[in-house]
C-alpha cells in the first residue's frame, strides 16, 4: 500500500537513465542561480522552475538536488524542506493546469518524488512542459538543481514502518476475546513479562537517547531576533545555571537601553515603541525585575541537571558547557514515562492481585494517552523542562508511597498487596497478618511530592493523593485521639500510640519543609519576598502587573480543556489544530482537541463510575476514596490554569494525569480475572458479579474499543505537533502516505 507510487511508475525511467538528467531547466525570473550551487528566491511571484516533458507524458518527477559548497549560503534562510507545487502544460498554447502543493524535504529521499496532478483541459492532450513553482517567502535558499521527468519512484521497504504495522495489527489481535493477555495475570516477579516491558519501552528509550546525542554534538548556544521584535533565548534553565554557581540571582543578559528609564517596562506601548526603534534585547518570556534578567521557571530542574552538568564539563573546558534545553527535555521526559508506568504497574499489582494482562495494558494505554504526555515527546523547548520534571516526581512519589506497607517474609520484608489483607501492626488487635509502614518510603515519596514545588507547583496537588493511600493508616491515628472512630483494624477503638502517630506525620511532613524552605529563601533573594516567584514580571503577551483576567471566559475555558471538537481536513495527517476564541480577551492557543475527545476512554470511563457494580468493586479494594479524590483535584487545577494561564494544550499535562488515573482505576475494576481473585479472598466465590455475564463482555469490548480509539487519536495528535515543532521527522512520515 505504501509502495502505490512504485507499482504506478514501472513504465517511467530511474533517475541514472534520464537523459533530462543533465538539462538545464529554465528558471523564472524570481529564482536566481548562487555561486556554489543552489538557488536563491528573489520573488515568490516568479519563483519556479521549467523543464520540457517526454512525449509519453510524466506520471511522476524527481526534484534534483545539489549540496552547496561550503561557505556559499551566507545570506537568507535556508528551511530544510520547502513547499512546491508542480503545474503542467499540454499545448504550447494552452495555458498551464494547476496541480496540488506539497512538501519537499532535502533529507527524505522519498519526498523528492512529485505525482503530475494536473489534469489536461480536453482529454488526449499531450504533455510538453512541467513547471515546479516554489510557494516559499523571499531570500529562501533552495539546494535543487533540476527537475527529471518521467521517473520510477523507487520500491521503499522502511524496517520503522514495517515494526509501526506489525505492532498495530499485533494490538488488535491480542484485545480479540479469549486471547492470551485476557488468561494471563500480572506477575511483577515474571522474567518473562519484565523483558516484555523492558522491550515495550526500548523504542522510546532509543529515540531520547538519540535525540539527546544528536542534541549535544550540533547544539551551538545563541539567541535570536527579528527587526523589531522580542529576542527569543531558549537556554533559560542554563542562564539560571550560571548565575547560581556564580553566585547571583540574575542571569547575566543585556538589556535594551531604553528598557531600564521606562517607567513602566511592563507597559505593551512603551515595549512595542521600543521594539519599534528595534531597542534589543528584550527577551520574550523572561522576568524583568530592577534593572535585570531572572527566570519564573522552577529553579529545581537547574540545580539538578544543568548546574551539575556545567561543573562537570568545567573540568575539560573553562566554564563549562551549556546542557542543551531539548537534551534535558528528553531526559526528564523519558523518566517521566518509566515513572509513570512502574507506577501503573505497581497500582495494580497492590489493588488488583490477579488481573489480566490485557488490563494492565489497556490501563496503561489509558495514563499514556490521558496525561498528554505526548505533548512533551514531541515539544522539546524550556516549556517542556517544568512539566517534565513535575511529572517525573509526581509518577515517582507515588511510585515509592505503594511501596510503602511492608508485610514480612523470608529474610526481610515485601510490598503489601491486597492478597495479603490484615492490617496496620501499630494498632493494637489488627487483624492478622499485619503491615509496617516503611518511614524511608514515605519520607522519600513526600520528598518526590514536595519536589514538584520547585518545576511546576500545581503538581503539588498529588500530595493529597497520600489521604486515601494512606487512609486505614490515618484512621487508626485518629483512632487515638478519638476512641469512638475507631476502625475494624483498631480494637475497641484503641488506635497507635501518639509517639507512632508524631513520627509518622513528621516523616510525611518533613520533606515539604525541607523544600519550601529553600525556594521561599531564592524568591526573597531574587524579588525581596518570599512569596513573590516573579511571574508577574515576565514580558509576555500582557502586563501581568495589572492585568486580571475575567471570570466570565472561564466557562468557555474548561469547554476547550475537555470538549474542543476536532478539526479535521483532506490531507495527512487529517487532523489540524483549530482556534480557541473568546468574547473577553484571555490567554489562548490553537488546539487539537478536548481531552475527553481525543482520548475518549476517559469519557468512557467517567461514564461507568456512575455504575453501582464499579463504585462497589473500588470500595472493595479501598480505592474508591483515591477515584473521588482525583476527580476534583483535577477540577481544581483546571481552574487555577484557566484562571491564570487561559488554554494551552501543555496546560493540560497539569491536570489530565488525575483523569487518566480515574480510567486506570475503573478500566482494572471491570476486570474479570482480578474481581475472581477478590471473591476468593473474601470468600465469596459462590457470588457472580455482572462482569461475568452477557454484560461483562460489552464493557469489555467498549473499554478496548476506547482505548484503540485514543491510541489512534494520539497518534493523529503527535503527528500534527511533529509537523510544527519536529519537521523533518514529520516529513518522513508524511511521505509514506502522499500517494494513498
Amino acid at each position: 500500500m505504501f509502495n502505490l507510487s512504485h507499482w504506478q511508475s514501472l513504465g517511467g525511467q530511474t533517475p541514472e537513465t534520464s537523459r533530462q538528467a543533465d538539462t538545464e531547466p529554465e528558471l523564472g525570473p524570481g529564482l536566481e542561480s548562487l555561486p556554489g550551487g543552489g538557488l536563491m528566491v528573489t520573488d515568490p511571484v516568479g519563483a519556479w522552475i521549467q523543464i520540457p516533458a517526454p512525449t509519453r507524458g510524466s506520471k511522476f518527477v524527481k526534484i534534483e538536488t545539489i549540496k552547496p559548497k561550503d561557505g556559499n549560503h551566507r545570506e537568507g534562510h535556508d528551511p530544510g524542506r520547502v513547499h512546491v507545487r508542480l503545474d503542467a502544460r499540454y499545448s504550447p498554447s494552452a495555458g498551464w493546469a494547476r496541480g496540488d502543493s506539497s512538501m519537499v524535504a532535502y533529507r527524505s529521499a522519498r519526498s523528492l518524488y512529485l505525482r503530475n496532478t494536473a489534469e489536461p483541459p480536453q482529454t488526449g492532450e499531450s504533455l510538453t512542459a512541467l513547471r515546479l513553482w516554489v510557494e516559499e517567502p523571499a531570500e529562501t535558499r533552495l539546494s535543487i538543481r533540476t527537475l527529471i521527468p518521467d521517473v520510477r519512484v523507487p520500491l521503499s521497504i522502511n524496517p520503522v514502518r514495517l515494526i509501526a504495522m506489525a505492532a498495530l495489527i499485533l494490538l488488535v489481535a491480542a484485545f480479540l476475546p479469549g486471547s492470551r493477555l485476557w488468561r494471563t495475570p500480572l506477575d511483577t516477579k515474571s522474567r518473562g513479562q519484565r523483558l516484555a516491558l523492558t522491550l515495550a519501552l526500548a523504542p522510546l528509550t532509543v529515540w531520547a537517547i538519540c535525540s539527546i546525542l544528536n542534541d549535544l554534538s550540533t547544539f551551538v548556544p545563541g539567541d535570536f531576533h527579528n527587526p523589531d521584535s522580542y529576542t527569543y533565548d531558549f537556554n533559560q534553565y542554563d542562564h539560571v545555571a550560571q548565575a547560581l554557581l556564580q553566585g547571583r540571582p540574575w542571569l547575566d543578559l543585556d538589556q535594551a537601553p531604553g528598557l531600564a528609564a521606562a517607567e513602566n517596562p511592563y507597559d505593551i506601548v512603551t515595549r512595542n515603541n521600543l521594539l519599534a526603534q528595534d531597542q534589543k534585547p528584550i527577551y520574550w518570556d523572561y522576568v524583568y525585575w530592577k534593572g535585570h534578567w531572572y527566570s519564573y521557571f522552577g529553579v529545581l530542574p537547574a540545580v539538578l541537571l544543568f548546574m551539575p552538568y556545567r561543573a562537570l564539563t568545567s573540568l575539560f573546558h573553562p566554564g563549562g558547557y551549556a546542557l542543551p534545553t531539548s537534551a534535558a527535555a528528553s531526559i526528564l521526559t523519558l523518566l517521566a514515562t518509566v515513572a509513570m508506568v512502574l507506577a501503573v504497574i505497581r497500582l495494580l499489582d497492590r489493588h488488583f492481585p490477579g488481573i489480566s494482562l490485557a488490563s494492565t495494558i489497556l490501563s496503561l494505554i489509558a495514563i499514556l494517552t490521558g496525561s498528554n504526555i505526548a505533548y512533551l515527546w514531541c515539544r522539546k523547548n524550556f516549556y517542556t523542562v517544568p512539566f517534565a520534571a513535575g511529572l517525573l516526581f509526581v509518577m515517582t512519589g507515588l511510585w515509592i508511597w505503594l511501596g510503602a506497607r511492608r508485610v514480612h517474609s523470608t529474610g526481610g520484608t515485601r510490598r503489601w498487596t491486597l492478597a495479603d489483607g490484615g492490617g496496620w501492626l501499630h494498632t493494637p488487635g489488627a487483624p492478622e497478618p499485619g503491615w509496617t509502614l516503611s518511614k524511608p518510603r514515605v519520607f522519600l515519596g513526600s520528598l518526590c511530592m514536595a519536589a514538584t514545588l520547585g518545576c511546576r507547583p500545581t503538581f503539588i496537588v498529588a500530595g493529597l493523593l497520600a489521604i486515601p493511600i494512606f487512609s486505614q493508616e490515618i484512621k487508626d491515628m485518629a483512632s487515638s485521639l478519638h476512641p469512638r472512630t475507631g476502625t475494624s483494624s483498631a480494637k475497641e477503638g484503641v488506635g497507635p500510640s501518639p509517639a507512632v502517630s508524631a513520627t509518622l506525620l513528621g516523616t510525611a511532613l518533613l520533606p515539604l519543609l525541607i523544600v519550601a524552605a529553600p525556594l521561599l529563601w531564592y524568591n526573597h533573594w531574587r524579588f525581596g519576598s518570599a512569596l513573590d516567584f516573579g511571574n508577574r514580571y515576565q514580558m509576555t503577551v500582557v502586563d501581568l502587573t495589572r492585568y486580571h483576567p475575567d471570570l466570565g471566559s472561564l466557562p468557555r475555558l474548561f469547554g476547550y480543556y475537555l470538549f474542543q471538537p476536532l478539526s479535521t481536513k483532506a490531507s495527512f495527517p487529517f487532523l489540524r489544530t483549530s482556534p480557541a476564541p473568546l468574547n473577553v480577551w484571555h490567554y489562548t492557543e490553537p488546539g487539537i482537541g478536548g481531552l475527553l475527545v481525543t482520548t475518549p476512554v476517559i469519557l468512557v470511563c467517567l461514564i461507568l463510575l456512575c455504575s453501582t457494580r464499579v463504585r462497589r468493586n473500588l470500595k472493595d479494594r479501598n480505592l474508591y476514596g483515591l477515584t473521588l479524590l482525583s476527580i476534583p483535584s483535577a477540577l481544581l487545577v483546571m481552574i487555577m490554569d484557566a484562571y491564570l494561564g487561559g488554554f494551552s494544550d501543555r496546560y493540560m499535562i497539569d491536570f489530565a494525569w488525575l483523569l487518566a488515573l480515574v480510567a486506570v482505576l475503573v478500566i482494572s475494576s471491570c476486570d474479570r480475572s482480578g474481581q475472581d481473585t477478590l471473591r476468593k479472598l473474601n470468600g465469596t466465590a459462590g457470588y457472580t458479579d455482572r462482569t461475568d455475564g452477557p454484560a461483562g463482555k460489552p464493557v469489555s469490548f467498549l473499554l478496548t474499543l476506547s482505548c484503540l480509539v485514543s491510541v489512534l487519536l494520539m497518534t493523529g495528535y503527535v503527528l500534527v505537533l511533529l509537523s510544527h515543532f519536529e519537521t523533518s521527522i514529520f516529513s518522513t512520515i508524511e511521505v509514506w502516505f502522499t500517494y494513498l
